[in-house]
């Protein structure tokens, strides 16, 4: 808990020191082969949440409380603006590799240069140096900052303690097959580079990049996929596959916007210009909603549903030349590729309801069904009888409990759900149903409902169920659609949405984070006083040796 408020905080604290511009001036000084860029719109974030709120919680003064905090990182909590960083003028953070290895990066606008010099000096144990018109100093930690006029440039490696938290680090120092083992980045000679950047070789003419800062919103993400896999060990042995359709060129980018009551998330993903004919020519137009309506609960916990006609997958798997090698194990099984594309029509649903969590997670009771719109019913029975040599749970009373009609096929955990499910009214009504409709893939998950199982449990601990209590007033669910061709990509749409629906969701996580701090703060204490009154018990009295 402590490491997760932590981790909080910092985030919370790196989005108020970050804005971003209308232009794609920070592509600039971005590699082109940068495989994660962040900006985040100071200006939109500060109508929602200021920095004088922050001050108030009781996370801040917890942080600006303590005594043994050196004096220049009180001033900068109280004062952002006492590091003569202009954070009105922006800041990008990047991670990119450079001969091999990976680096990551901090880039932004210098207001007031003797309070950037000053605050430097905190870092550092020597002086500045010139590389040209290019200011150099090394910082404690194998880090370095380097500037030229107002621009500046943080560097560090990935193991850097600035962002040691958890997985990430875990993350960023996956060993690199194509490095040298115990190799560093040179940041003199790296700083020099990005300063130096020609426009071919950076962001500034991404027009990917470019149009997502285009867009209105709080928080804008980049990522390389196509850098992501080159700079992955497990490339070497995904290179024994045909991957340059699936990998080159691939990349997402996101729009997050925290709006009143819900999290909006707005993804685009650019693939391969082959990948692209594929998906485009296969993708369906929507889910067959009275395939979600023939759920034969009220109580659905999560569902996923897509429209894409199977002869997509086949196209797909084509690509990669290991559709010989596949039909060569499937033939002997009395299947081929062709009959995976004609067994079903392209609707498929998965879908849990009913879960019932009593005391534990060991045996959760739940509802599970997967359906699928038949295509050809003998090309499918190939494939069921296959799965039949393969398991000889198949078709019994297990978790691959299996029935169908001409229409459809459904799977699911227990038989009588699974015929309840083909052989309903498929009149369920569910107040998600029209966020969901219309669109070729939409996924659906209740947070609420999940968090809701716990409560019913007898939590010993009251700071436990204080936190459970502030959770469910706080989360409602996640509603994810998308799929759509637009503009070079696949557009997709995400919901976090919030039980309050009046209140700014930023300003309402930030409550809700204090909250939670402050009953952990409250649980330590009592903890910590309870072992105190633990000890004095088990203390023996004094002795009173007066006669």
């Amino acid at each position: 808990m402590k490491s997760f408020l932590k981790l909080t905080f910092i985030s919370v604290i790196v989005l108020f020191f970050s804005s971003c511009g209308k232009k794609n001036e920070a592509g600039k000084m971005i590699p082109e082969n940068a495989m994660f860029v962040a900006q985040v719109n100071l200006k939109s974030l500060g109508k929602k949440l200021s920095w004088k709120e922050i001050q108030q919680t009781e996370i801040y003064k917890k942080a600006i409380s303590d005594s043994s905090m050196e004096d220049w990182r009180k001033k900068l909590l109280e004062n952002p603006s006492s590091s003569g960083i202009d954070f009105d003028e922006g800041l990008v953070f990047f991670t990119a590799a450079h001969d091999g290895n990976k680096y990551f990066a901090v880039e932004g606008k210098i207001k007031n240069q003797s309070d950037f010099d000053q605050f430097n000096k905190n870092f550092s144990d020597g002086a500045a140096t010139k590389n040209g018109d290019i200011s150099l100093l090394n910082l404690k930690d194998n880090r370095m900052v380097g500037w030229k006029g107002k621009q500046f440039i943080y560097l560090m490696n990935p193991g850097n303690k600035i962002y040691n938290l958890g997985r990430l680090k875990d993350l960023m120092q996956m060993p690199n097959n194509n490095a040298p083992s115990g190799k560093s980045v040179d940041f003199s000679a790296l700083c020099k580079n990005l300063f130096s950047l020609k426009t071919d070789s950076s962001l500034a003419k991404n027009d990917k990049f470019a149009s997502l800062l285009k867009e209105t919103g709080d928080i804008h993400v980049y990522q390389n996929t196509d850098a992501m896999i080159n700079n992955s060990p497990a490339m070497g042995m995904l290179g024994m596959l045909k991957l340059d359709a699936f990998t080159k060129g691939n990349s997402s980018t996101y729009t997050i916007n925290f709006d009143n009551g819900k999290i909006d998330v707005s993804q685009k993903l650019y693939v391969s210009k082959e990948l692209t004919d594929i998906v485009k020519k296969y993708m369906g137009n929507s889910v067959d909603m009275d395939m979600i309506k023939k759920i034969p609960s009220n109580n659905v916990l999560g569902l996923l549903a897509s429209n894409f006609k199977p002869e997509g997958i086949t196209e797909m798997i084509k690509l990669t030349g290991v559709d010989g090698m596949i039909n060569s194990y499937t033939q002997p099984m009395g299947f081929s590729l062709d009959d995976f594309s004609k067994a079903t029509n392209g609707n498929w649903l998965l879908a849990f309801s009913d879960l019932n969590i009593e005391d534990s997670l060991h045996h959760p009771d739940f509802n599970y069904i997967f359906a699928a719109g038949i295509g050809n019913k003998a090309s499918l029975q190939k494939m069921l009888d296959a799965a039949k040599k393969t398991t000889s749970q198949m078709g019994k009373d297990s978790l691959v409990n299996y029935v169908m009609n001409d229409k459809l096929f459904a799977q699911s955990n227990h038989t009588a759900f699974a015929n309840q499910y083909l052989n309903g009214n498929g009149n369920t009504s569910f107040d998600f149903a029209n966020k969901i409709s219309g669109h070729p893939v939409a996924f659906y998950f209740d947070i609420h409902k999940l968090l809701s199982q716990f409560s019913s449990w007898n939590i010993q601990k009251p700071g436990r169920k204080e936190m459970l209590d502030k959770s469910l007033n706080t989360w409602n669910n996640i509603i994810s659609t998308g799929g759509e061709f637009n503009n070079g990509g696949f557009i997709f749409n995400t919901e976090i949405n919030l039980v309050n629906k009046d209140s700014n969701s930023l300003q309402q996580l930030s409550n809700y984070f204090n909250q939670m701090f402050v009953i952990h703060e409250k649980e330590k204490t009592d903890t910590s006083n309870m072992a105190h009154r633990l000890d004095s018990l088990l203390v023996p009295p004094p002795v009173d040796t007066i006669k």
